[in-house]
């Protein structure tokens, strides 16, 4: 598998996600914009869950 590592997995996620927020500021839309911090938000909390539970 080609995201076989964590490290390159977190990275493509947070790539994509900022995509959302870029293609939001480029056209000028405030909801795709508010759903890729939402996103960001969403991936934050995953991680600090993760880091309190297996950490």
């Amino acid at each position: 598998m080609i995201l076989s590592n964590t490290t390159l997995m977190i990275i493509f996620v947070v790539g994509f996600i900022l995509s959302f927020i870029g293609l939001g500021f480029r056209d000028r839309n405030p909801g795709i914009v508010l759903m890729g911090i939402g996103f960001l938000a969403v991936l934050y909390a995953v991680i600090q869950k993760a880091i309190e539970t297996f950490g």
